[in-house]
Parts: structure tokens; sequence; C-alpha cells
């Protein structure tokens, strides 16, 4: 929370980094530079043409949906070729070897929401809706998964296009308990 940034700060977080190592130099704070940091990362989100591919293309395989644990994998590399054709998410088109790259990433996840603001799974039309294709559920499988946890222990929303709230329409009970914890801080 550096400068009191309440939000994800994504549009202002490169400057102020760098106003914060100016800052910490300027304190005289030493600060060398990583020779195996390496600025560029290779993109989580990969580009597709197209939804189902019938007859398949030479070259080029058709992206598969169906109802859970059909096409699903079991994670390991040598299963790189169906978990890529494998959506999780049909209305962003997001594959299970997205999810999958997303969460091995030096960045732990724990949650749902981290993988929606990674690759974006969740977050089309339905978002995640469990009467539509329930990505959510589909996403947390594969996060408890990579991460040798149980399905429970992965966070998600507690309702569709969630807040911090503990309803999606507050009460008079729950606008009490905001004006309190309000006046607490």
């Amino acid at each position: 929370h550096v400068a009191g940034i309440d939000s994800p700060g994504l549009a202002g977080s490169p400057a102020i980094a760098l106003e914060v190592v100016r800052l910490l130099q300027e304190a005289g704070l030493e600060t060398p530079a990583n020779k195996s940091f390496n600025p560029n990362r290779a993109p989580i989100i990969t580009p597709k043409a197209g939804m189902l591919v019938y007859p398949p293309k030479i070259g080029r395989r058709g992206l598969k949906m169906g109802p859970v644990g059909k096409n699903d994998s079991n994670g390991t590399d040598a299963e790189e070729a169906k978990m890529a054709s494998n959506v999780i998410c049909k209305c962003e088109k997001v594959t299970e070897l997205e999810v999958v790259r997303a969460v091995r990433r030096s960045l732990p996840i724990d949650s749902t929401q981290a993988i929606r603001k990674r690759t974006r799974a969740g977050m089309g039309h339905c978002q995640g809706d469990p009467e539509n294709y329930n990505c959510e559920c589909r996403v947390k499988a594969i996060i408890a998964r990579e991460n040798n946890v149980s399905v429970e222990e992965v966070g998600s929303r507690p309702w569709p296009a969630t807040s911090t709230l503990s309803q999606r329409w507050i009460d008079d009970d729950e606008k009490k308990d905001l004006e309190k914890r309000m006046a607490a801080q």
C-alpha cells in the first residue's frame, strides 16, 4: 500500500515503483542491479482464431468444450496439448493451459479472482455463472490441483460480480455493520 493506494493501482504502479526506488536511494539504500532479472515475460494468454474447428485443419486443432471432466487433463507436462485445447472459460476462450501457466508463475495464486486478473477466465458476459459453463468451478479445481490443496481451500467469489460486501444487496444490518467499521477507523 505505497502512497495509500487501496485499489490495484495498475496504471500508476510502474511510476510509483520508480519513485519509491528513487526515494529509497536518496535515503541511502544501495540498489545494485540484478543481472538475472528479465523484464520481458512471456504472455499467459494466447490469441485464438475460433472456437471449434471441424474438420480439423492441418497444423491447427480446435478448442474443445464439454462437461467438467470430459476434456480435463491430469496437469502433467505430457498432457500440454490436451490442456491447450481444453476450454475452461468459453466466454473469454481461456484454456486449461493458460490457467496452469498462470498458477505456475512466481507470484502465488490461491483464488479464482487472481486467475481472473491474469487470464480473464470468468470475466466474460456470464461472469462465471454456474448455470452457464461454470468456469469458476473449473478454475478452482485447477488451482487446487496445481497447489496440491483441497478445492475448499481455494478462494472464490461468494456470488457473481462480487465486492467486499458479505451479500449482494446490503440490508439495514449490513449497513449498520459497515458504519461501525468505518467509525472504528
